[in-house]
């Protein structure tokens, strides 16, 4: 089991609500029970995994959450947690809703191998919020993956609607 137990290190944020990504590194290939999705296989490698937090306590109280190990799985990540380590989150805190749009990014990037459908999306439409890649992908490859997608923080998305304009931010844990 890797991660933490106790205390988790502060986690980013200010406690407004935005979305997140957690950069995830599976030492060895294992099989997980993953609550009510069922056994799944997980290789050894790095994953990502989309989120929000639209709830109480924002961005800052989810990250602190997922710093975590969960005693009660909740969500499908908190299983994989259990398992595999966060070694850098990227988040932006904002009222707009980009989980999708950021999904839409990381499945964009070369090498990306969505996992199981459902997995991480199981309150929306999206195939997946969790990604697979055999190495780690860095923070300038998703920026330019949104940037391609139309879900980047810049002004104008590739259709030429209104995009939200935000900061996207890395953060590495210490342990």
């Amino acid at each position: 089991m890797v991660a933490l137990t106790g205390d988790s290190p502060a986690a980013p944020g200010d406690g407004s609500v935005g979305c997140y990504l957690l950069r995830l590194n599976l030492p060895a290939a294992t099989t997980i029970e993953v609550g009510r999705a069922g056994r799944r296989q997980f290789m050894a490698g790095a994953y990502l995994y989309v989120g929000s937090a639209f709830g109480p306590g924002g961005v800052r109280g989810r990250l602190a959450h997922h710093l975590r190990l969960s005693v009660r799985p909740h969500w499908h990540i908190d299983y994989l947690r259990h398992h595999a380590e966060i070694d850098e989150i990227w988040f932006a805190e904002t009222d707009r809703r980009l989980e999708h749009r950021w999904a839409d990014g990381v499945k964009a990037m070369t090498a990306c191998q969505p996992m199981v459908p459902g997995l991480g999306a199981s309150d929306c439409d999206c195939e997946t919020h969790l990604f697979y890649f055999e190495s780690p992908p860095e923070f300038p490859r998703f920026i330019a993956a949104l940037e391609q997608t139309g879900g980047g923080p810049g002004p104008i998305n590739h259709r030429g609607d209104e995009q939200p304009n935000y900061q996207l931010q890395r953060w590495q844990p210490l342990f």
